[in-house]
């Protein structure tokens, strides 16, 4: 089968919808979890919305001399480090090694970079198994969590609002801090749309969280797991929709408070990179990025 890869446009959204609510809705139903995606719709605006973004750089694989789409794949140039996904290819068509084109011409785009990262469905063992014959190697487990938090008193000396632009030098401060490198123009990015909350003691910032009730957008840092527990209580308080984040389960004090407060895991997750990586060096929670 022969096979072009080429960048992507904002006129591929559509196909590239289709492909990855039918792509990662056949690995979900396999394994008996929920989907990532609730409807073709719900992929096609995310897709769109990575499309018409120039900090994102797209590739689809097409059938040659067919014009169809078989399968896409982005990488978020946003930040130093560089993110790849989602990707997918057309069920119909797996077993050609149309994911590893995919995933070579992203690492062919991202050559240079300090570091490339991902995080992926911890049962999807092929996807698994590609990257890690690509060069990427397993860094971390999450679990996807979501859910309201039970009530509970939250000391007064905190402050949980939302994230203000003159917040952003602490935030900057406080990645470096915790993950060594800068994701400021991602957050910014979301700070347009109004997302991020911060969390403050005694008049500094301690904890950050980007989008809090999407667990695919959001990226959060705090100083200590007790500072991220009380950004969570107060963003509960705050965002009238359930929380929904990646927790590492290493973390098992951390892990085993969000399910006391009543939040449910439902979904495990992986983080792989190849190239520079530092341990966090406080709590650290990622997108569906890195």
């Amino acid at each position: 089968m022969e096979i072009t890869i080429r960048s992507a446009t904002e006129a591929d959204a559509q196909a590239c919808g289709r492909i990855c609510y039918e792509g990662f809705r056949a690995v979900t139903d396999r394994h008996g979890y929920p989907p990532v995606f609730a409807s073709i719709e719900v992929a096609t605006r995310r897709l769109a919305a990575f499309l018409a973004n120039p900090s994102v750089f797209g590739l689809v694989a097409e059938l040659a001399g067919k014009r169809r789409i078989a399968g896409f794949n982005f990488l978020s140039e946003r930040d130093p480090i560089r993110a790849i996904g989602p990707i997918a290819v057309d069920p119909s068509l797996h077993g050609y090694g149309i994911g590893r084109r995919l995933m070579q011409a992203a690492l062919d785009r991202a050559r240079g970079a300090p570091s490339v990262r991902l995080v992926q469905e911890s049962y999807n063992i092929q996807s698994l198994s590609l990257y890690t014959s690509l060069g990427f190697g397993v860094r971390e487990v999450y679990a996807v969590v979501t859910g309201t938090p039970a009530p509970a008193a939250l000391s007064l000396d905190w402050e949980i609002r939302p994230l203000r632009d003159g917040d952003i030098p602490a935030c900057e401060a406080l990645q470096q801090r915790v993950v060594g490198y800068s994701r400021m123009n991602e957050l910014r990015e979301t700070l347009a749309i109004g997302a991020p909350l911060a969390a403050l003691r005694d008049g500094r910032l301690r904890a950050y969280a980007s989008v809090p009730t999407s667990w695919q957008a959001n990226h959060a840092m705090a100083e200590t797991d007790e500072d991220l527990q009380a950004l969570l209580l107060g963003a509960a308080r705050i965002r009238p929709d359930p929380l929904a984040l990646l927790i590492p389960v290493r973390r098992a004090e951390l892990f085993r408070w969000c399910l006391a407060q009543g939040l449910r895991a439902v979904r495990p997750m992986t983080l792989m990179s190849v190239g520079q990586y530092r341990e966090p060096q406080g709590a650290y929670v990622p997108s569906v990025l890195y």
